[in-house]
């Protein structure tokens, strides 16, 4: 893309403009700083913010370059990785700094120290690193993650170990989503646990990591979720508050059902019934609550995650800001990474996320698919807090806003699995009404090969479907066909 291409954008994540170099040394010395511990980016000098291109003298510009390349060079440290060069910019001569990822962070300048001179970039600003922030990037640029540090204060034996592999293993086949996949689910054993770095062996005797003290909910790194109800659109008056602590995969279930028990159930009414459903999708505010847990950053672990219900909206922030070279737009767009590396094995096995970066968008479908608004996504630094917004259309009131039918297509799906929520998995509900509205007469056998359900298991499935006057069979077994009702 050209310079002007990227002059117009205006500043972001990965671009900067400065006007005067002399002037603003200080301040583009951080900004290379914080590039090089993020995904790198590039300064334009003779640009001011506004976008208007003043450039460098052209009798000086030569003489300006070599200035800003000393500057980096003795200022920061590890040595930062530049490029440096001139760009024709309107006929007005454009220097350009493109500084590289590095690759041995945290980078920082030398005159305010390895610590308060650490800065990363946050959106379109740079801002200085905070104590999290500097710990992950020492253990990034060595190929480690923070969760799988040693924890020696925490509790382990054998027989601890083994309670861990066993709940980990009931976790994992309640979270199967049909019986096939649940038969598949394997025991683990600490040789299971030690690879995925959520312990280790040290003389003849396991090391506990801070990984295995968040799925224990040992006190030794304790971490907990506080939710709460407020009025109105701020946190000036709260109407109910709850904390949760214990092992992380208890207290994800306990935030996500908190808000369901806090949020609307609306209803719709079909003929003459009544029809509960809930104002959001919960599948998609599960999805968020594991979110918030799977990417926080944990070096600061006595820090909470905050659920917070107001009338406008769902509020869930977790501490630490974005991985390194990650953006809002990025995450919004279905880019991941992976931040606490055994934490992602565990949850990985337990069936708590299946595929990592698809998450955000799963949930902007199924809001859009809900009728719902979409999610907001901020990220201030030192934390990434997530919106979902309130409408009191989507929990079954009247609203003039907008598609009539998408709405009503919301309101089945949530209707469907409200139905039949308590006897069965509300998506294969889904599933299972989405092939019979399209081949009816198809046969039980084949079903169960198209869904790979096991026979039993679609027979029981079908049987609640019935019996919640979901579906209906016309006819006999040989000639007769499926109606979705």
């Amino acid at each position: 893309m050209a310079i002007s291409d990227d002059i117009r954008r205006g500043e972001g994540y990965e671009l900067e403009f400065k006007l005067i170099p002399n002037e603003d040394r200080v301040k583009y010395l951080k900004t290379a700083v914080a590039f090089a511990n993020g995904k790198g980016g590039s300064i334009l000098f003779g640009v001011a913010n506004d976008g208007t291109v003043h450039g460098i003298d052209k009798q000086r510009v030569f003489a300006v370059m070599d200035g800003i390349v000393d500057s980096v060079v003795n200022a920061c440290s590890p040595r930062i990785p530049i490029d440096i060069g001139i760009e024709d910019v309107e006929g007005k001569s454009v220097i350009v700094l493109d500084v590289l990822a590095g690759s041995r962070c945290p980078y920082f300048l030398k005159a305010e120290g390895d610590k308060d001179g650490v800065y990363v970039r946050v959106g379109a600003t740079t801002q200085r690193a905070d104590d999290a922030t500097r710990h992950e990037l020492a253990l990034e640029a060595e190929g480690r993650s923070f969760d799988s540090e040693p924890c020696p204060n925490a509790k382990i034996t054998d027989a601890r170990i083994a309670a861990l592999c066993s709940n980990m293993y009931r976790i994992a086949r309640r979270n199967a989503r049909d019986e096939s996949e649940r038969k598949a689910v394997r025991k683990i054993t600490a040789n299971q646990l030690q690879a995925w770095g959520i312990i280790s062996r040290s003389r003849n005797r396991w090391i506990a990591s801070n990984a295995y003290a968040l799925l224990t909910g040992d006190r030794a790194f304790a971490t907990r979720v506080k939710c709460g109800v407020f009025k109105g659109d701020s946190k000036a008056v709260f109407v109910d508050r709850r904390e949760f602590t214990g092992p992380i995969y208890e207290q994800i279930e306990e935030a996500h059902k908190y808000i369901l028990s806090k949020i609307n159930m609306g209803c719709v009414f079909e003929g003459i019934q009544r029809r509960d459903l809930y104002e959001l999708p919960p599948d998609a505010l599960r999805e968020l609550v594991v979110n918030a847990f799977a990417h926080r950053n944990y070096f600061e672990h006595d820090a909470p995650i905050f659920v917070a219900v107001y009338d406008t909206r769902v509020e869930i922030t977790s501490p630490g800001g974005l991985p390194r070279g990650l953006t809002v737009e990025k995450v919004l767009a279905g880019r991941s990474k992976i931040r606490n590396h055994a934490l992602a094995e565990a949850f990985n096995y337990m069936k708590v996320i299946e595929h990592w970066g698809s998450g955000l968008r799963r949930v902007s479908k199924e809001l859009a698919e809900y009728g719902a608004k979409p999610l907001q996504l901020e990220d201030g630094g030192i934390d990434v807090q997530i919106n979902v917004f309130r409408n009191a259309a989507n929990a079954g009131e009247e609203d003039n806003e907008g598609n009539p039918e998408r709405r009503a297509s919301a309101r089945q799906k949530s209707t469907l699995i409200d139905t039949v929520g308590g006897t069965m998995d509300g998506t294969m509900a889904l599933r299972i009404v989405g092939v019979l509205e399209k081949e009816p007469s198809i046969t039980i056998d084949k079903l169960s090969e198209r869904m790979n359900v096991a026979r039993r298991s679609l027979v029981r499935y079908m049987n609640i479907l019935q019996e919640n006057n979901r579906i209906k069979r016309i006819g006999g077994k040989r000639f007769g066909h499926w109606e979705v009702i």
